[in-house]
């Protein structure tokens, strides 16, 4: 069965321009065991669409840190996120470790 999980707001950098990605989770519960899965899509100056999919994580976490890794890999700099929750925003929480990471691959680029 597959049910709503969550949905998050990102903002990532690219290019000089800021970029909001907004993201519904999903979960998917097979024999017990529970698996998340996303899916967004943006544009930029010289792609007309991105698409972004994350599969099979085992908790929020790791979908977050590999919807990171793939922004990273594709020139992207994310920089916070908040998550939706009783039906409210909540608090935009910085990403900094996966930021620094990206300035630091694109300065040894």
């Amino acid at each position: 069965m597959i049910t709503e999980y969550n949905r998050f707001q990102l903002e990532a950098t690219k290019l000089g321009r800021i970029v909001s990605f907004q993201v519904t989770v999903f979960e998917k519960t097979d024999r017990n065991r529970r698996k998340l899965f996303a899916e967004t899509q943006c544009s930029d100056p010289l792609h007309f669409i991105i698409q972004f999919i994350i599969r099979e994580a085992p908790n929020f976490e790791v979908l977050l840190e590999k919807f990171c890794h793939q922004l990273v890999n594709r020139g992207f700099a994310p920089t916070k996120y908040r998550v939706r929750g009783e039906g409210k925003w909540q608090e935009w929480t910085p990403i900094e470790i996966v930021a620094a990471n990206a300035k630091s691959q694109a300065s040894s680029a």
